[in-house]
């Protein structure tokens, strides 16, 4: 099945803007009462011209992505530093070598997603892609406890992608020994921030565009149970309540095991839908994330919950968006 993902999507490596560019003043704007600085993207946004071509919108961008990262570097201590690649901003505490080769690893990463996914990473936005890779945990988990509810548990997390304002991605230095899963992972989120998908499609294409590009990492081997214990993790945890937190994203945010088993769910219902190509595509394009595609499911030929039915059995699986909390839950991107 992860074969057919690679098979699935496939186009040719897109041209790439030189290292570095020129930069251009920018009137950045911030959030009152962070603990570190997080732009007001909305009120940067309205220092565009309003007839400004896409060069120079990737100018402006890329200086405002530089700006802001030059004002983390400050708030996080001189340790830190800015490196540059063809289509990557770094912000890290790594010395120019091992810069070097992360930034590298994006960019080798980069082609081959994009070959991998085609024509869903087609992009809207301008900037440079902005990764953040912190030295100190508490840092880590500073930063993205801006992007969480004030209340609440949630898991750990080895990267994230953040779809807030200007996408990015961030990780702990310390899993840098795994570092190229968690940029696949990330990058493809990244990739696909312009497509409303639900979260569990776009958990279920990040995660089997890694292992595509990994295939170590679905090998029996790697896993931390045999698939008999998973399936009875599945069973026991699943039930006509619990899968509706699947369909709103809100499990991949969970502290106990549904985190893991979301993951796990998301990767395998992905894959079978992408069984039928044509179909799996027009309802990629279509799916939405306030009802975790129940709309578009005439593009599949058959409910979304019969995607849940055959990995789990029988039951009551289909999303139901009216009984979700008010708001959209979405998924740990």
């Amino acid at each position: 099945m992860i074969g057919r993902l690679k098979r699935l999507f496939a186009r040719p490596e897109a041209a790439r803007p030189t290292a570095r560019m020129a930069r251009v003043p920018v009137h950045m704007h911030w959030f009152d009462g962070t603990t570190l600085p997080i732009p007001d993207w909305q009120r940067v946004q309205q220092e565009v011209a309003q007839d400004i071509d896409d060069a120079d919108a990737h100018v402006f961008w890329t200086s405002a992505a530089h700006a802001w990262l030059q004002a983390l570097n400050a708030a996080l201590g001189e340790h830190y530093r800015i490196h540059e690649s063809q289509d990557f901003l770094l912000l890290s505490n790594l010395q120019a070598r091992p810069a070097q080769v992360f930034l590298a690893t994006c960019q080798r990463m980069l082609a081959r997603i994009n070959r991998s996914l085609g024509a869903l990473a087609v992009e809207g936005g301008h900037g440079k892609y902005v990764v953040m890779v912190f030295d100190d945990p508490d840092d880590y988990y500073a930063y993205i406890g801006h992007y969480y509810p004030d209340e609440g548990e949630y898991a750990m997390s080895s990267g994230m992608f953040i779809q807030a304002g200007y996408g990015h991605f961030v990780m702990p230095l310390e899993n840098i020994d795994a570092m190229e899963p968690v940029i696949a992972h990330e990058l493809t989120h990244c990739l696909l921030q312009h497509l409303p998908i639900p979260a569990w499609l776009n958990e279920g294409l990040a995660v089997n565009t890694e292992y595509t590009l990994f295939p170590h990492l679905a090998a029996p081997g790697a896993q931390m149970y045999f698939p008999h214990e998973i399936a009875a993790q599945h069973a026991a945890y699943w039930d006509a309540v619990s899968i509706q937190t699947f369909w709103s994203g809100k499990s991949f945010l969970a502290a106990d095991e549904g985190n893991r088993l979301s993951y796990d769910l998301a990767r395998k219902i992905t894959a079978l839908a992408a069984n039928d190509e044509p179909a799996f595509r027009a309802f990629v394009a279509a799916a939405q994330r306030d009802d975790a595609g129940l709309a578009a499911e005439a593009r599949l030929g058959y409910p979304v919950g019969n995607l849940v039915q055959a990995v789990l059995g029988e039951g009551d699986w289909e999303p139901r968006p009216d009984a979700w909390r008010e708001g959209t839950e979405r998924g740990q991107f």
